[in-house]
């Protein structure tokens, strides 16, 4: 004989339902022990449901966002980087995580975002968390990297400036006195050797203010090189040309790798890449000052930096290569970690092969580096080249994500 439990369909919905709203309370107050933002979306990207402690996060309040799509809440441009990530979820089931920018009620923020599918499920969770402050100070690190190689550098480059200005100078004091005579014949009678005397001097004036031009232009060069370095709109991240980067480095380096060693340069043209030009110029720039000082000065022709850039496998690759002191593979082993330094106490940071393995991986790209010691090192960059199809679009900066 059957028993009739008292259990009826309504009743098992009602104590899931019971269940649910549990579990959703105890999310809710998790939620509003952190900083962080919970949201789930459906596939078309409509927001299915949002916990937060505090809306200021939110770039829109709760009540106006729940049961609307990213589209309506942004607009299609503005939703598509977050959709791209949101169908990647769906379709592959892997965890995705990933950093954007907003603007909320707080100002500009920084986010970090962790999506996953949720099981059973046609919706993607999404658990966000504010590192702002941590962005600001990755930002003030970043600066004070620069800074420091600035610093390793002010010798070389005071020089590289002193000595166009010298020319310059001389050559300002040559056409002076030049015009001066041109302004002295100009008012006596003029025959044929008077003429020839005068155009000849005036000759010498116009190849003298043109070493006075190309001097000043080198500074222009120089001193728009170090202007963009120190500054170094790190943030601007759209599509970076690698060989413009590297040479604006070693347009910065080249008077102290003179003292040291030969300058060998095998450039090729490559395609450009996704990421922040200025933060490549700052990785190649602490590479070649790693190159500088593995090598002693006063024996230039005995040793060599080559520097080669050039595309294999559908990445472009910089190479920095050394005949310094190298490296032993303990030393080998923590080269990129924070803090680590082969040099003496004092005479750097520790932090400039760290902060550009940082940069690199941040751009999906890969650094790595190879030592003998006694034979000198070499560091490889290699970057994913962007497709040619977006090789021929308008460089643009891309669009802000959501929240």
């Amino acid at each position: 004989m059957a028993h009739d439990w008292g259990w009826r369909p309504s009743h098992i919905a009602e104590s899931l339902d019971t269940l649910l709203e549990a579990a959703e309370a105890r999310l809710g107050f998790a939620v509003a022990l952190t900083d962080g933002i919970v949201f789930e979306l459906d596939a078309d990207g409509r927001y299915l449901e949002i916990w937060t402690r505090s809306e200021e996060l939110l770039a829109a309040p709760r009540e106006l966002t729940l049961g609307r799509t990213l589209a309506e809440v942004f607009g299609p441009q503005a939703a598509e980087p977050f959709m791209e990530r949101l169908r990647g979820v769906l379709e592959t089931g892997k965890p995705d995580r990933f950093e954007y920018n907003l603007q909320v009620a707080m100002g500009l923020r920084w986010f970090s975002a962790d999506a996953v599918r949720v099981p059973n499920r046609r919706t993607v969770v999404f658990l966000i968390r504010d590192i702002t402050q941590h962005k600001l100070m990755e930002q003030r690190l970043l600066q004070a990297d620069r800074l420091a190689a600035m610093g390793t550098l002010a010798s070389g480059v005071a020089h590289e400036v002193n000595n166009p200005l010298s020319y310059i100078s001389s050559n300002l004091n040559f056409i002076a006195e030049g015009v001066a005579l041109l302004r002295q014949g100009l008012k006596g009678p003029l025959g044929a050797a008077e003429l020839a005397r005068l155009k000849e001097t005036m000759e010498d004036c116009v190849e003298a203010l043109s070493e006075a031009q190309e001097g000043a232009s080198r500074i222009q060069r120089l001193t728009g090189n170090l202007r963009t370095f120190a500054r170094g709109n790190t943030e601007a991240r759209g599509r970076a040309n690698v060989r413009r980067a590297l040479e604006a480095s070693l347009g910065i380096t080249q008077r102290e790798l003179s003292y040291r060693a030969r300058l060998v340069r095998h450039l090729e043209e490559v395609p450009e890449v996704s990421g922040s030009e200025a933060r490549l110029e700052q990785v190649f720039l602490n590479l070649l000052i790693n190159a500088v000082q593995a090598i002693p000065e006063g024996a230039p022709e005995r040793n060599e930096v080559r520097v080669r850039l050039f595309t294999e496998q559908g990445k472009v690759v910089v190479e920095i290569r050394d005949t310094g002191a190298g490296m032993s593979e303990e030393m080998l082993k923590h080269v990129f970690e924070p803090f680590f330094s082969t040099r003496p106490v004092g005479a750097g940071t520790g932090l400039g092969l760290s902060i550009s393995h940082g940069i690199i991986h941040n751009m999906g790209g890969e650094i790595s580096a190879e030592s003998t010691v006694g034979r000198g090192t070499c560091f490889r960059v290699r970057l994913l080249a962007l497709p040619e199809s977006e090789q021929a679009e308008t460089a643009a900066t891309a669009p802000t994500n959501p929240t």
